[in-house]
């Protein structure tokens, strides 16, 4: 363990050895090269870079119509963010409004233009509610006024889009309803049509149409046997009708003046009122009497107009006897007959319009399955267009609260928290780092040329060394002679040597440190 450590000092020793019988050339390799990086550095092109933060706004309305109101995801909206700033139609207008296409000779420039765009942008997203851009380029004025018109732009495309979305929104609903209304409509007229065709208001229903038609059939059986019934009747009546006259004798008896006529008149009039009580107008004894009352005046006028004359009036006999009138039975079964037949007539139509009836019902019963069938698809038409209807109509309503909101920028909208402003002190080139790596890097080349050096060069430094190649004992080593002079003169040497070397590190320390302040003290 022992031997390990004293071999590795003696190894550290021997390196040491060697760095400093080649000092000169490690001091003048690590300051050249040192020298190289650090000069290198202000020659290499400065970038600015220039930073905006937007904070994404929740409007309070937002949260107390959520569920009511479709709005776009905040979420989506962030993961298309970066794509739809950096987008190539975006950026285009972003070059338009710095009139960098007026400046260019060609399309392919304006697109180089657009590629660095793209390339040096970054947009960081923190969270859900902040997003970040940044843009580094060799014009500090470029850089600032770039971030600023690209974040507005996209606020202001965004806002616009949201609008437009609502109000297309808003119109395709109204479109859609319209559309589904007509189609309604149409599912409506043909189920009216179908079952207007088909004899069939409601639903058809087997058991519903059975009974129907059964009871149909007992309708026509009962029409049958009336109509039998009538007929029946009516021959009743005309054999009874071929006994009677349609004309009687009506007795007329003579007044106290000797004139039959006048005390009649009266006698029926006043039995009008009676009869009247009891029946109607039409009632056979109620035409009977008005008929003699009529025949009575007439003959009442001509007696004035021809007095005596036999033919202005009646005979002596026929006053005596009475005067031929209305047979008011014959009227009577004439009535009779004439309702009958009527009776008759109406069971009969109504009985062919149960026949027509009757079948079509047959007929439904046969094509039930079929028809059912059609009625069944129509009314599931009607009731899917429906449906669709009823969705769209809620979804307008929600469409036009949207629209509304974003109308009154409502909903979420952009802050910009910090503007990007005009950068004074480059990003890039960093000579905080570049000076500690030409520090490295100038050791690591002092060393390494060192080593390099000592590994090519053959001639011999060590009695040991000699014993190795001739392989002959070393009798005596004549030492170097040096003498005060010689070592002084060296002294002044190095003392050059170290007194430059140290005053261009200090120098180069000194810029270190001011480049170290202004990175960390703006």
């Amino acid at each position: 363990m022992k031997d390990t450590k004293d071999s590795s000092q003696m190894d550290i020793k021997k390196y040491l050895q060697v760095v400093n019988r080649r000092k000169y050339l490690f001091i003048i390799v690590s300051i050249l090269v040192l020298s190289a990086i650090f000069w290198g550095s202000f020659f290499m092109t400065k970038v600015y870079e220039a930073k905006s933060t937007v904070f994404i706004e929740k409007g309070i309305i937002k949260n107390l119509v959520e569920g009511i109101v479709v709005t776009p995801s905040l979420e989506q909206s962030l993961r298309v963010l970066r794509y739809e700033m950096l987008s190539r139609s975006m950026l285009l207008k972003i070059v338009s409004a710095l009139d960098l296409d007026a400046k260019v000779k060609n399309k392919d420039e304006i697109e180089s233009i657009v590629k660095n765009f793209q390339k040096d942008t970054a947009i960081t997203i923190s969270g859900n509610d902040l997003f970040m851009v940044s843009y580094r380029g060799k014009d500090p004025k470029l850089v600032r006024d770039y971030v600023n018109i690209l974040i507005s732009k996209y606020i202001e495309e965004n806002t616009s889009s949201k609008r437009e979305g609502a109000f297309s929104a808003n119109q395709f609903l109204s479109e859609q309803i319209a559309f589904y209304k007509k189609k309604i409509d149409e599912s409506e007229q043909k189920l009216i049509d179908f079952r207007h065709e088909k004899g069939v208001y409601l639903a058809f229903d087997e058991g519903t149409l059975t009974t129907s038609l059964r009871a149909g059939m007992n309708e026509m059986e009962e029409i049958k046997a009336k109509i039998k019934e009538l007929e029946a009747k009516r021959n009743k009546t005309k054999q009874q009708l071929s006994g009677e006259e349609p004309l009687t004798l009506a007795i007329v008896d003579k007044d106290s003046a000797g004139n039959p006529l006048p005390a009649r008149l009266r006698a029926l009039e006043q039995r009008i009122p009676l009869l009247l009580t009891r029946y109607t107008e039409n009632y056979p004894e109620v035409i009977k009497t008005r008929g003699e009352i009529e025949i009575i005046k007439k003959q009442i006028e001509e007696q004035k107009q021809n007095p005596g004359s036999d033919a202005a009036g009646l005979s002596g006999n026929d006053l005596n006897s009475g005067t031929s009138m209305m047979n008011p039975v014959y009227q009577q079964l004439k009535e009779e007959l004439f309702r009958s037949e009527s009776d008759i007539d109406s069971l009969k139509a109504k009985s062919t319009a149960l026949g027509v009836r009757l079948k079509k019902m047959e007929s439904e019963m046969q094509n039930i399955p079929e028809e059912k069938k059609q009625l069944t698809d129509l009314d599931r038409e009607r009731n899917n267009y429906e449906g669709i209807y009823n969705q769209l109509l809620k979804r307008l309503g929600q469409s036009e609260v949207s629209k509304q909101m974003e109308m009154e920028d409502k909903g979420t909208s952009f802050r910009i928290v910090d503007s990007a402003i005009l950068p004074t002190r480059p990003v890039s080139p960093d000579r905080v780092i570049i000076i500690l790596f030409g520090i490295a890097a100038g050791l690591a080349a002092g060393v390494g040329t060192v080593f390099a050096v000592e590994h090519f060069d053959s001639s011999i430094k060590e009695v040991d060394d000699l014993k190795e190649y001739l392989g002959l004992p070393v009798i005596a080593v004549i030492p170097k002679i040096v003498t005060e002079k010689d070592i002084e003169k060296t002294r002044r040497f190095d003392k050059k040597i170290y007194a430059g070397s140290a005053a261009y590190l200090l120098f180069i320390g000194g810029i270190f440190i001011k480049e170290l302040i202004g990175k960390f003290l703006p």
